[in-house]
């Protein structure tokens, strides 16, 4: 009787524990069931959140503009690929304030600036707009707030400003030079006109100066209109196989008075049988602008010389003078538009003559540079490389 009774009760026991243990494994495959359906929930999500990261990150790639958000804490909330690389920062930099992320106050206040200004705080939805200095350059900075925080664009305004400066520039440098010959050649006709008839040396001298003026306002004339179609893309560079000797024999011919009314030497050295691939037309504009130049800087009674020769696969063709030079630290930047060194060379001009000239070389896939040691009597020499019509043997 006892031992039916115990093994009742351990019946009993064995079922409980089955039941128990099969209740314990569905539950537990509920849990892992569960669990797995929010892993799946969480990859989603974290899919979708790296796609609209992605997408933002294409988004701030395409724009020119550079942008940052942040919150009402200002602390970083986004910034895109550009911003990350302004201020040299990594994805880590996400949730840090904006003070240390982009180590500008100025761009700090603005954002701060803005905040206080959002349609939460005025009911009105303002957009603040200053140039601030970042990594030594000017950015225009454009803030707008909204419910969370404020948004900013960045904008680097450092060319619009070299732009603008040279400009300016070349307003009033050409103002000024065409003032100087306009007012020469008015003084010269009015000595013509308001004179009895006089010794015919002395006419032909004020004749004389009028044509020197006139060259002059023809030279800028010419420049201008070079430059302006060369950077259209409307002047188009055709290679065909050019005699040197004859190029630089017509541009030195051409210049020839220019250089005998300020008594200088004209020399042309061109070693015999060059032939490069070239526009002969766009080649001369450029040898001209070297050669006006040249004369227009060299004193009276100096000396000019152009000279041509075979270096390689290239035919190098150099001006050269004897005048006061250009100093050493002008060098690099003489070949821009409008730039004109601060030489004790007189005359003036547009400042486009020798940025025709690189840009003629560099469309024949040429190489044009200056070299000057600044020394008055040492003088400047241009050199430029042109392809030579045949290989090198």
């Amino acid at each position: 009787m006892i031992d039916a009774l115990v093994l009742a009760v351990l019946v009993i026991v064995l079922v409980t524990a089955y039941v128990l243990q099969r209740r314990s494994r569905r539950e537990i495959a509920s849990l892992q069931l569960e669990q797995a359906q929010l892993q799946r929930e969480r990859d989603v999500e974290s899919l979708r959140a790296a796609q609209a990261e992605a997408k933002l990150d294409a988004l701030g790639l395409a724009v020119l503009e550079v942008i940052v958000i942040v919150d009402r804490d200002l602390r970083v909330m986004y910034a895109t690929p550009g911003a990350r690389a302004l201020f040299e920062t990594g994805t880590e930099a996400i949730e840090r304030s904006l003070i240390e992320f982009s180590r500008s106050a100025e761009l700090d206040q603005l954002a701060a600036d803005a905040l206080a200004s959002s349609p939460a705080a005025s009911g009105t939805r303002d957009e603040l707009d200053r140039i601030i200095p970042i990594s030594g350059r000017p950015f225009r900075v454009r803030a707008t707030a909204f419910e969370g925080g404020a948004v900013l664009a960045l904008s680097d305004v450092s060319e619009l400003q070299r732009l603008g400066r040279a400009r300016r520039d070349f307003v009033a440098n050409i103002s000024h030079e065409l003032r100087t010959p306009l007012t020469s050649i008015r003084l010269v006709l009015e000595n013509l006109l308001d004179a009895a008839p006089r010794d015919p040396q002395e006419t032909a001298g004020q004749l004389r100066k009028i044509q020197v003026e006139v060259e002059a306002l023809q030279q800028m004339a010419q420049e201008l209109l070079d430059l302006a179609q060369i950077e259209s893309g409307r002047t188009p560079v055709r290679l065909v196989p050019t005699d040197i000797e004859r190029l630089v024999g017509d541009t030195v011919a051409r210049f020839a008075a220019q250089a005998a009314r300020k008594r200088e030497t004209l020399t042309a050295e061109v070693a015999p049988g060059l032939t490069v691939l070239a526009d002969a037309e766009l080649v001369r504009r450029a040898l001209g602008n070297l050669l006006h130049n040249a004369i227009k800087f060299t004193p009276p009674e100096g000396h000019v010389w152009v000279r041509a020769g075979r270096l390689g696969g290239d035919v190098v063709i150099e001006v050269a003078d004897d005048g006061p030079g250009i100093p050493r630290d002008d060098l690099p930047r003489v070949f821009e538009r409008f730039f004109r060194a601060d030489r004790s060379r007189a005359g003036g001009g547009t400042g486009l003559g020798l940025a025709i000239a690189r840009h003629v070389v560099e469309a024949h896939g040429g190489r044009i540079w200056a070299e000057s040691d600044g020394i008055p009597g040492h003088g400047v020499t241009v050199r430029l490389t042109l392809p030579a019509a045949d290989s090198p043997e």
